[in-house]
């Protein structure tokens, strides 16, 4: 049992190993995207008038629908980044081919439509309340359930599809447990590192206004990843 437990805890300290050095190397970068989600928070409640460009850009996402949506989730996290990279692809590191670009782009759209349908599917669980309790509720669910089961399960399975070549039997073949384990676990660890907090805040809002802030947050994390992956192939420390 003392075996099983220590093989365990190494496994997930190697699995949690990017997450960790991303944490060192960018903090302050994700203090700072935190505190800007922090300052649409307050101003939202404490500065008189703000009510009105909150409610313009709510009733902007309500009249879009899920078309916006799909639409504003591809610029946020694939278009923004995308404009990043350009600026910082590391020297011998190929550009995306127009394939791989709308797959990634299909990807996003999809994964508004699910983040979207989240928020108002825990509007429903846990109310439009923003006590703590309905907050912090809101927050475990989306981290600890949603994200590692749906939303990185649905990437890895997405990005996996594209490496299959669209091949129905390889790409199954590659859906194994281990394989969807060792990919999925990294990136969890990733997101435990930003979004909790960025959730508190999210989910501090009211439900017209989440989404909004969720594609602020969604650009903000993308182009942070860049530098974490551009990190990574530099091998810098």
């Amino acid at each position: 049992m003392n075996d099983w437990l220590y093989r365990g805890a190494g496994f997930l300290r190697q699995q949690s190993l990017p997450a960790r050095n991303a944490l060192t190397a960018y903090w302050p970068l994700i203090c700072l995207l935190q505190a800007c989600a922090l300052a649409v928070l307050l101003s939202y409640y404490w500065i008189e008038g703000a009510s009105e460009f909150f409610e313009a850009v709510a009733g902007w996402k309500a009249a879009g629908g899920l078309a916006l949506v799909a639409a504003t989730t591809v610029v946020s996290g694939g278009v923004l980044p995308e404009i990043f990279k350009r600026f910082f692809r590391p020297d011998g590191v190929s550009a995306p081919t127009f394939g791989e670009l709308m797959h990634q782009f299909v990807m996003w759209a999809i994964l508004g439509v699910l983040v979207d349908g989240l928020y108002r599917l825990q509007s429903r669980l846990f109310g439009e309340s923003s006590d703590l309790l309905a907050v912090l509720s809101k927050v475990a669910f989306d981290q600890l359930l949603f994200t590692p089961l749906v939303t990185l399960s649905f990437i890895v399975s997405w990005f996996m599809l594209f490496e299959a070549r669209y091949g129905p039997k390889r790409w199954l073949l590659g859906l194994r447990l281990t394989n969807l384990r060792d990919r999925i676990l990294p990136l969890w660890f990733m997101s435990l590192c930003y979004w909790p907090v960025m959730l508190l805040i999210i989910y501090s809002l009211p439900l017209a206004l989440q989404f909004p802030l969720f594609l602020f947050s969604n650009a903000a994390f993308s182009v942070l990843m860049i530098f974490v992956a551009r990190r990574q192939v530099l091998g810098e420390r």
